[in-house]
């Protein structure tokens, strides 16, 4: 499982769609917020489902889930912002060769979530420390400034 974010009517590739998996999207959004975004919520327009049975707008879905809700395009550029002032700071971490950074799933990765969780900023800005994660993260700001787009 993973973020998938859309955007319509992009013809730049590149901004039409940026993916984070499941471990990356929470640390990117706690990221913003200790550097000073306030999640203004989301929201998911009216739909009809294949067999005509229609489903109503509903208001601040979240971010936590991947329901196809809606991102306003001044809280894209609000979480932009808040994540370009965190880049300076992340560029002075000691950087690790991404081959180096573990990808293990063992008892200390599944400790260093929990810090994530609940958002340590030390533990979330090490989420980022790679020049691969720092060029990753600059993608997203400029997907962020893009516009409006929904988290699927």
């Amino acid at each position: 499982m993973g973020f998938d974010l859309h955007r319509d009517n992009q013809t730049d590739e590149g901004l039409g769609y940026y993916r984070w998996n499941i471990w990356g999207f929470p640390p990117v959004r706690y990221l913003g917020e200790i550097y000073g975004w306030v999640p203004q919520g989301t929201r998911c327009e009216a739909w009809t489902d294949d067999d005509g049975k229609e489903y109503p707008a509903v208001e601040d879905v979240g971010y936590e889930t991947n329901d196809g809700q809606t991102v306003s395009a001044e809280d894209a550029q609000a979480w932009a912002d808040a994540l370009k002032l965190a880049i300076p700071d992340l560029k002075k971490l000691k950087l690790v060769k991404p081959e180096d950074k573990s990808s293990k799933i063992d008892d200390e990765f599944m400790a260093w979530r929990e810090e994530i969780h609940n958002k340590i900023p030390q533990a979330i800005m090490r989420w980022f420390n790679t020049e691969n994660d720092i060029e990753y993260l600059e993608g997203f700001i400029r997907f962020l400034e893009a516009g409006e787009f929904q988290i699927y």
